[in-house]
């Protein structure tokens, strides 16, 4: 942040940077002004400033979903074991469907109609040129 500021007190105006944010809730336009008012930056500072902060607080968002989503899938393996060992398979399959659409693999059935003289465009990645049927 400020270039003659050590490291650690970098980070400390980072930290009250991003609890400014979150505690006030602060968009783009609240932020730069209480941090030009704050320190006494420019705009394009204040607009550094915003960028760096909302740069960690995505990643600390990102970490905590990951995390979340680690504990749902060890409860579900667990609910899982339960259901094999007392031999539920209704259980059993609706657990794999709950997996399969956490790790984003579920594919359900989908009904398409088309009516009418439609071009249909597809592209199947390896082939060089989309194929009209």
């Amino acid at each position: 942040m400020d270039m003659k500021a050590n490291k650690i007190e970098n980070i400390n105006n980072l930290q009250e940077c991003i609890d400014y944010i979150l505690d006030n809730r602060a968009g783009w336009s609240q932020f730069t002004s209480w941090y030009m008012e704050k320190h006494g930056a420019n705009r394009k500072y204040a607009n550094q400033v915003w960028n760096k902060a909302w740069e960690i607080i995505m990643e600390d968002f990102e970490d905590n979903v990951r995390q979340s989503i680690h504990e749902t899938l060890l409860e579900l393996e667990v609910l899982k074991e339960h259901a094999q060992a007392e031999n539920d398979r209704r259980i059993w399959l609706e657990i794999i469907k709950y997996q399969n659409k956490i790790k984003g693999g579920e594919i359900e059935r989908q009904e398409v109609k088309v009516t009418g003289n439609v071009d249909i465009k597809l592209n199947w990645g390896d082939v060089t040129e989309p194929k009209t049927i």
